[in-house]
């Protein structure tokens, strides 16, 4: 671990911190963007992995239901 003092592998491991915290900022940004304001920035952060999984896997529903209704010409935003 870090106590190893090898630069190399604390490098590695901030790096992957820094990955994780973009990724995560980067769905909460997303959460927030397609709740349209129901959902509050605190509120976002707030949630646990699994919320957030579930808002995105919500999220991506809709847009495959959006998708199909507009393959029926069936008006979806109107």
């Amino acid at each position: 671990m870090i106590g190893t003092r090898n630069p190399e592998f604390i490098t590695t491991m901030i790096s992957s911190f820094t990955q994780a915290n973009e990724v995560l900022a980067n769905t909460i940004n997303q959460i927030m963007y397609y709740f349209r304001g129901s959902l509050t920035r605190d509120d976002a952060w707030a949630m646990c992995f699994t919320e957030r999984e579930i808002a995105v896997q919500f999220i991506n529903d809709r847009f495959k239901d959006a998708q199909e209704m507009m393959k029926a010409q069936i008006p979806v935003f109107v």
